[in-house]
């Protein structure tokens, strides 16, 4: 699937290259910092209320923790003051990341101390959004910095630690830390988690930022709208809510089945941490070297492959499978194979588009929040209808929009020529 001579062209700024400045350094930051990413949004999803519930908190209050997930949908709001202001000494990217860290470290130190229950709780649910808002700020930083110094494999490569670091922050900061909070305790967990993003800034301050494109030192402001009149916007708009849809529906239904089918929580919990860990060490990596060769070659498989998984996933439901371990860790494997692919190579796509223009965090933070979006809302309507239709029925229909999907990549892939 390539570009035709209808593509839409974009044309690319021209910037130094990290190769210039460190790239081993580069890619080493670039990790860590979508690590530190992955923190807050483990904690408020997985780690913080189950702490809380342990503290005799109200299921009410509860409820409201994962909200602390809203930033991620509304930062492109904000996107453009982070791609217009910044100071000339640290750098336009670095100028946001070093703070935003330092930000983080202290809401996490913030809630080594404050009770998790009682008067402090308002406090510490207030510490952990604002941690989540510093996270989403930078990585509009973040993704900006990407895309504008990086190219083609070397896109695809930061796109592999961009998945793979956040769902690695997001398994140390839900799992991992239920899994030491009852040795280390609550002061000695969060504190140990501030010392990542702590260690972060000294990596970012250390490594010296090529100079900001050319389009921004002419004095180009970024604007929202700016980002809505790009050719093919609308077409990636429309990827970046559905690329995500089947991973997130497909944990979010399966999981469900697999309790339905008389799994215990323990076991479910499980079967979510291999597909984590596949996803992780095969898919993300795999992605990537397919993605460095043809991204929506690697698209289309990941979603191919995904159809397969909701294929087997049917059988499990009808009967026709057993639904055990073997079969089971099959569905979810594939699945999570595919996963890697589309992620990976969506995210390229995207900030490929990004680094083309002149404000690369602002067109980057746009597409994300609409992915982010689009995973919350597809997460919640496969549930819906599985609760209305069947676990059967679902899992083939989700099957069948896939095969769709792909005719959806095949278009885009004619309408956007992506040259970098």
């Amino acid at each position: 699937m390539t570009g035709h001579e209808n593509a839409v062209p974009l044309a690319l700024p021209q910037t130094d290259t990290p190769a210039e400045t460190g790239q081993l350094r580069f890619f080493l930051l670039i990790g860590a910092l979508y690590f530190t990413q992955g923190l807050p949004m483990g904690l408020s999803m997985e780690a913080v209320p189950v702490l809380m519930r342990q503290g005799g908190a109200s299921m009410d209050v509860i409820a409201l923790v994962p909200l602390a997930g809203l930033p991620w949908i509304i930062k492109f709001l904000w996107a453009p003051v982070v791609d217009n202001h910044w100071k000339a000494g640290l750098g336009r990217r670095r100028s946001w990341i070093a703070p935003m860290q330092v930000i983080l470290a202290a809401c996490l130190v913030a809630l080594a101390f404050l009770p998790l229950e009682g008067r402090g709780l308002s406090f510490a649910v207030v510490a952990l959004a604002l941690g989540s808002i510093a996270s989403a700020t930078q990585d509009t930083a973040t993704d900006g910095l990407a895309a504008e110094q990086l190219a083609g494999r070397g896109l695809a490569y930061a796109n592999a630690l961009q998945i793979g670091g956040m769902m690695a922050g997001f398994m140390v900061g839900g799992g991992g830390v239920l899994m030491i909070a009852d040795t280390l305790g609550q002061q000695g967990v969060f504190l140990l988690l501030a010392l990542f993003p702590t260690l972060t800034v000294g990596l970012a301050l250390s490594w010296r930022e090529p100079l900001r494109p050319a389009a921004a030192r002419d004095g180009d402001r970024a604007r929202l709208a700016d980002t809505f009149r790009r050719p093919g916007i609308r077409l990636l708009l429309a990827l970046a809510f559905i690329y995500g849809g089947a991973h997130a529906g497909g944990l979010s239904v399966s999981k469900i089945f697999l309790v339905d089918q008389g799994w215990s929580n323990q076991d479910t919990g499980l079967v979510a941490t291999f597909s984590g860990f596949v996803m992780l060490l095969v898919g993300c990596p795999l992605g990537s070297a397919l993605t460095a060769r043809n991204r929506w070659l690697a698209m289309a498989a990941g979603m191919a492959l995904a159809a397969i998984s909701f294929v087997l996933w049917s059988l499990l439901a009808g009967g026709i499978l057993p639904a055990g371990w073997s079969s089971v860790l099959l569905a979810i494997g594939v699945l999570s194979v595919a996963s890697g692919f589309i992620a990976v190579s969506a995210v390229t796509i995207i900030m490929a588009f990004g680094g083309a223009g002149k404000q690369a965090g602002t067109d980057v933070t746009v597409l994300q929040s609409a992915n982010v979006l689009g995973e919350m809302a597809i997460a919640g309507l496969v549930v819906w209808v599985a609760g209305r239709t069947g676990y059967g029925l679902t899992f083939a229909g989700a099957a069948l929009l896939l095969v769709l999907a792909l005719l959806f990549v095949s278009r885009a892939a004619r309408a956007i020529h992506l040259t970098r």
